[in-house]
């Protein structure tokens, strides 16, 4: 079972920031140790997942024709896709040189 981790950095400013990672625990030797599933970043409400070009033209379709963040993730949730946070903003990524499409709602 995971959980969402929080550690905390000082930078070299000064300033403090909370790095967040979803992380398992397991056993090695009769140690427990933590194993780093995914980094999240410094907001845990962000929430990132990679679609294929079927669902990324439906997203697209979708975002396009909702005029708030609220109502879009609505539309996701009606279509199928999980939407745990309140969004903000939802955005449709494409990586050429890997071919993929990313879903972030933060």
């Amino acid at each position: 079972m995971s959980f969402i981790y929080g550690k905390n950095r000082v930078l070299k400013n000064g300033k403090k920031r909370t790095y967040y990672y979803r992380v398992e625990n397991y056993r090695e030797g009769g140690k427990v140790r933590q194993r780093v599933l995914e980094y999240i970043g410094t907001n845990p409400n962000r929430l990132s997942m990679e679609i294929d070009v079927a669902t990324a033209s439906k997203v697209a379709s979708m975002l396009s024709s909702a005029p708030s963040p609220t109502l879009a993730a609505k539309l996701l949730r009606d279509a199928g896709i999980p939407v745990v946070v309140r969004p903000g903003s939802i955005s449709l990524i494409y990586n050429p040189p890997l071919r993929l499409y990313t879903l972030r709602i933060e």
